[in-house]
């Protein structure tokens, strides 16, 4: 389970970096208003520069990850004496999904 979790973390720290150059990149070409949430009824808009926020996050919620703390739910999960390839894989899955949600967030106002 290391090899797959150091895999993960390698993954996704380049879809962060290649996320971080484009945004960059195309800073000039991001609207002033963006879409910064999406709810049933309704879309607000916010600054371009709430993007810098959620990709600031990102980077802290994958350093969590890759330097091995658990989140709350993770820490819950083991004091349930679930086998370590479960949590450890319950672990990958969330973070895979955090840093995929954000970066496509944010990639989504740069195309």
């Amino acid at each position: 389970m290391d090899k797959i979790k150091r895999i993960i973390n390698y993954v996704s720290w380049g879809i962060i970096g290649i996320t971080g150059l484009i945004f960059v990149v195309n800073w000039k070409n991001i609207p002033a208003s963006v879409i910064t949430h999406i709810g049933f009824v309704s879309v607000s808009y916010g600054s371009k520069y709430t993007l810098i926020i959620i990709f600031v996050i990102e980077i802290i919620a994958n350093l969590v990850f890759t330097l091995g703390y658990d989140i709350p739910y993770i820490k819950e999960v083991r004091k349930t004496r679930q086998p370590s390839f479960l949590v450890d894989g319950l672990s990958i899955v969330i973070q895979s999904f955090a840093v995929l949600m954000m970066s496509a967030f944010i990639l989504q106002t740069v195309w």
